[in-house]
């Protein structure tokens, strides 16, 4: 559910997670969509990009915890593999196939945390220059990663946390937070 104010032509959706009664007063914090095509491209894209980060943060701890596995495995410690001229890197001229392992699952890491900031624009800010590498790609792809996604992420205009007046006891919900917010706009439709 979203609200769209008919003079503006502007495009509301309401962040539950960050709203609250705080004080006795109540406050709804917003996004603004650039318009209703950018609201639907995320309720979209919604359900891919979950499971796609599921099946990644799966895919990682799968990495890791083999990684350990094959440590363990060869009656090894993860303090004995460790190089001593290289921080936090497995000796590579000792243990080569247990640094390919961990050199694998540190290339795929930092994506879910650049993907993830990458999913919106905000404002006129400039698109993050993300390299993916072409083996990184296949693996992203695997997961159900969208290239698109990033190309053309959903663009917010503007948010805001807005003060909707005294809080008299009702039910809080969102259709509570919803309505609060109509209250200081102008004429509204629900979306």
């Amino acid at each position: 559910m979203a609200v769209r104010e008919i003079a503006t032509k502007n495009y509301y959706k309401i962040n539950f997670d960050n709203c609250a009664v705080k004080g006795l007063k109540v406050f709804v914090n917003l996004s603004v969509y650039l318009d209703t095509a950018e609201r639907e491209k995320e309720k979209e894209r919604t359900p891919k990009w979950a499971e796609f980060f599921q099946k990644l943060s799966a895919n990682l701890q799968g990495q890791r915890d083999n990684l350990f596995a094959q440590i363990d495995a060869a009656g090894l410690t993860v303090d004995g593999v460790l190089s001593k001229t290289e921080e936090n890197k497995i000796d590579g001229a000792l243990y080569p196939d247990l640094r390919e392992l961990q050199e694998r699952w540190n290339a795929l890491e930092p994506f879910e945390h650049l993907l993830g900031n990458s999913l919106f624009r905000y404002g006129d800010a400039e698109l993050p220059c993300i390299e993916i590498s072409e083996k990184i790609g296949e693996q992203l792809a695997a997961l159900g990663f969208e290239e698109a996604w990033i190309l053309d992420p959903v663009r917010i205009t503007a948010g805001a946390e807005v003060c909707t007046g005294d809080y008299k006891g009702e039910q809080i919900c969102h259709s509570f937070y919803y309505d609060r917010l109509k209250t200081v706009m102008g004429e509204t439709e629900d979306c």
